[in-house]
């Protein structure tokens, strides 16, 4: 396949999984464009030199998808193992009684997804709370603000003047890009305000919930720093030397594996398989 391709064409190519995955893997390009891992090396320095993507430890991060906003539903089918198991061990730090703060996006729809049905209370700009949640005990509380149906969130200055009468036990932030020196950053100005109050306003830990295509990625408005994190959970698909220099800070990273989790979601029951249709 990959011997009749010119090095333009092929190099193309390999944006085009950037931006659709987030992130590309030496090895598996050189398997798909049947050529050599040197050339695909060339290839991805070639593409950094133009600014495309970033390199990383055995391969690349695409820079022009976390400048764009995809919509919700186009989010909800990228890397979506990897977010389900993600949410799933992320629910696992909730406590009974708690009162937790969850923003937008699709992995953070995971986690209220997999909450356990006990005395717990959720404070949400995730409008996909509401089917989530709907046949549990949980109490949901749902920001208000203005409906904005690309992230399917409330945003706005009435949703943050509701986080101000607020103080949560554990924050759940999801982003769309987490860089050692960016920090967490989102492409949309107000998404990245009430991520930020819900940061402010949370008395203990600060847990990111992150697939492993947005480390590295850098999006155009900054939500935090990595100060404030306590906590990051991605999946097992996150740069060792990443990792390291993540937990030098301080931080502590929770690696959620695909592959251990595959046959606890082929056991879930066909009515949560058939909502995952929508998951954002």
């Amino acid at each position: 396949m990959g011997t009749e391709i010119i090095p333009i064409e092929r190099q193309q190519r390999i944006l085009d999984i950037a931006d659709e995955h987030g992130v590309v893997r030496v090895n598996e390009l050189s398997k798909l464009f049947d050529v050599s891992v040197m050339t695909i090396r060339r290839d991805l320095v070639t593409l950094e030199e133009q600014g495309l993507l970033r390199r990383s430890h055995g391969g690349a991060i695409s820079r022009r998808r976390f400048q764009r906003e995809p919509n919700y539903d186009q989010k909800g089918k990228r890397n979506r193992a990897e977010k389900e198991t993600i949410g799933r061990l992320a629910a696992t730090l909730v406590e009974p009684g708690e009162t937790i703060l969850v923003n937008s996006g699709s992995t953070t729809l995971e986690l209220l997804r997999h909450l356990p049905d006990i005395e717990l209370r959720v404070l949400t700009s995730n409008a996909g709370a509401i089917s989530a949640l709907m046949a549990s005990r949980i109490e949901c509380i749902i920001l208000g603000g203005v409906y904005r149906q690309r992230s399917n969130s409330f945003v706005g200055g009435f949703a943050v003047q509701t986080l101000d009468n607020v103080y949560g036990s554990k924050a759940f932030i999801g982003v769309d890009g987490l860089d050692l020196e960016a920090g967490l950053t989102t492409p949309h100005h107000q998404e990245a305000e009430i991520a930020r109050q819900m940061i402010r306003r949370t008395r203990g830990e600060t847990i990111v919930l992150a697939d492993s295509s947005k480390i590295g990625g850098v999006s155009p408005f900054v939500t935090t720093s990595l100060d404030p994190i306590d906590i990051i959970v991605t999946d097992t698909g996150i740069a060792d030397e990443y990792r390291s220099a993540l937990e030098e800070r301080g931080i502590t990273v929770l690696l959620a594996d695909v592959e251990e989790s595959a046959d606890h979601r082929t056991a879930e029951p066909p009515a949560e398989i058939i909502d995952g249709a929508n998951t954002i």
